[in-house]
Formats: structure tokens, C-alpha cells, sequence
């Protein structure tokens, strides 16, 4: 199951560096895949990439880097034996309306404020959100922005998540479906492994005195898909939510390594057998990643009850 984050992407073990019983722990594609059930696909692969990792140890306990070159060659083997498939390019057809498929469609008329809402978002985000991250950047020198290139959600990619909201909820304007989308603007903050639970918990207050109000703070560092922290705040001013994640440099980069991933996880059609060795490779890279000192603590908000 894919946990929820932020879309972005990167990435793989070259055959011969597995040995024959490790391999035949993968079954083949073709027919003999569908007779495998779900648990039994989840554990071949599970025991695919703990091949990998093991390998991957050295004697002083092994290390997040020399993890990473084999992980990354896994990855390649992946896509070797799942060849992307082909989509439909999304964008603005010449009726004026928009769309990647026949589910995902916006009229001529919602493609036009969506258009124009995306350009506000773009604003806000620039002007208004992003100087604020940077004064907060700028109070400490124990962390900084990272993944700015990613700061602005994509025009198709914000219009496709509106899309979808509007499946669910026909009644809504197009820009009632984009204020729903919870990262058209987001931010990564770094930290050092020991200073990361100190430096969330003061740059959740200094986002707060920035005048932004806390929407979602979710703890994922004991989750096996996915390592880190991610929040959600609005802009009381505008109604505009954006993003913040926080990372160590191990975290952010299993998330950069896994992106592909996520991706793919996140899209109806791909095969029982693909699901089960992309959330196995999922998994893998983030037992690998150290939870830093005191951030199983930190809590969440809203809190959990029970």
C-alpha cells in the first residue's frame, strides 16, 4: 500500500550480483505470477530485497551509501522487466476543454478557471509563502530549503488532482476542487540526523508565527514505506494550503529513490506482481534509514486518540 506523499521522482542489484536461490525467489513474468496470492508475492519479494540489503552490509553494521548503488540497479532491473506503458499525454485539447483519459476530464469552462486559479497558487506560492520559508531558513543555520525545484506542483498535474476531486464531488467549482489539494505548493526542510527533532519542533513554531495555521502533522517514521514527517498548513488570509516535509539527508533521499515508485503504485492497472515488488522495494530502502534521536516522539496533529 502506497503511503501518502508528495509527487516528484529519481532512481537499481544487476542480476549477477544476486545469487540463483535469491533470483528464484522473484517468480517470472507470465502465466506461473497469477497462481501466487498476494502474502505469497509480498514474501518473495520482501526476501528479493533483504538479498539485496544484506549484501549491501559491511562489517561495521553497513551503511545507507553503499546501500544505495545496488538499490538504484534494482531499480533499472525493474523497469527492464516493466516497461513504462504508454499514457495518454495530459493537456488541453482543441475544444478547450482538458484531460489525460476518459475519467480525468475538465469541460472547456473548468479548464478555464483552472487555468487561472493554477496562476494565483503560482503567485501565492512565489510571492507570499516562499519568502516567509526563506526568513524561516534564515533563523537557523542548522538547516535549510531543499527540493526547491519542486516547490510549484505542475499546471497538468494540479489539473488532473482536480479532476479526480471532481469525480468524487461533481458539485464543487473547479476552484473548490483545487483548494482541497493539499501540496500545489510544498517545501522540504533538511536537518542533521541529531539535530532533527529539536529543529522540527521549533520550525513548526516558527511557521505558526509566520501567521499560517497548522492543518495535518503526520509522523511517518515508523511506517515502512515512507520515513519522515509531513504537514499541512493553510494561509488564513487566501484559504491556500500548501505542504512542509521534514527530512533528514537519509530520509529525503530513500524518498527521491522510491519516487518512482510511488508513482507507479499510484496508478490503476499495474499487475498483482508489480504491486507486490514495488512495495517490497519500497520497503527495503527505508529499513534502511536511521530514525533520528527523539522524532518517534514527536506527535501529531490532530493528536491520535487510543
Amino acid at each position: 500500500m502506497a503511503v501518502d506523499r508528495t509527487d516528484e521522482g529519481d532512481p537499481p542489484l544487476h542480476v549477477h550480483d544476486l545469487d540463483s536461490a535469491d533470483l528464484d525467489s522473484r517468480p517470472a513474468p507470465g502465466a506461473d505470477q497469477v497462481m501466487l496470492t498476494d502474502p505469497e508475492l509480498r514474501a518473495a519479494e520482501s526476501r528479493r530485497y533483504h538479498a539485496i540489503a544484506d549484501q549491501s552490509r559491511t562489517s561495521d553494521g553497513g551503511s545507507w551509501a553503499t546501500a544505495v548503488p545496488k538499490l538504484r540497479a534494482a531499480w533499472e532491473e525493474h523497469l527492464d522487466r516493466y516497461p513504462e506503458q504508454e499514457r495518454v499525454v495530459p493537456g488541453t485539447r482543441p475544444d478547450g476543454s482538458w484531460g489525460t483519459d476518459t475519467d480525468r476530464m475538465l469541460t472547456a469552462e473548468q479548464n478555464a478557471e483552472a487555468t487561472q486559479v493554477c496562476a494565483e497558487i503560482r503567485q501565492q506560492g512565489k510571492e507570499v509563502i516562499f519568502p516567509a520559508m526563506q526568513r524561516i531558513e534564515a533563523a537557523d543555520p542548522q538547516r535549510y530549503l531543499a527540493g526547491l525545484d519542486h516547490l510549484l506542483k505542475g499546471e497538468d498535474r494540479l489539473k488532473e488532482k482536480a479532476a479526480n476531486v471532481l469525480l468524487v464531488e461533481p458539485d464543487l467549482t473547479t476552484g473548490q476542487a483545487l483548494a482541497k489539494i493539499p501540496d500545489a505548493v510544498r517545501f522540504t526542510l533538511r536537518y542533521s540526523q541529531e539535530y532533527y527533532a529539536e529543529g522540527v519542533i521549533s520550525d513548526v513554531q516558527r511557521v505558526k508565527e509566520e501567521g499560517f495555521e497548522l492543518v495535518k502533522l503526520k509522523n511517518l517514521w515508523e511506517k515502512e514505506q515512507y520515513k519522515g514527517i509531513n504537514s499541512q498548513w493553510r494561509n488564513p488570509d487566501t484559504g491556500l494550503r500548501f505542504e512542509i516535509q521534514f527530512h533528514t539527508p537519509e530520509s529525503l533521499a530513500a524518498k527521491e529513490l522510491t519516487h518512482g515508485a510511488y508513482e507507479r503504485l499510484r496508478r490503476s492497472g499495474i499487475s498483482q506482481a508489480e504491486r507486490a515488488e514495488l512495495e517490497a522495494y519500497q520497503k527495503q530502502v527505508n529499513e534502511l534509514v536511521a530514525t533520528p534521536p527523539g522524532a518517534a516522539e514527536i506527535e501529531e496533529f490532530p493528536k491520535r486518540h487510543g
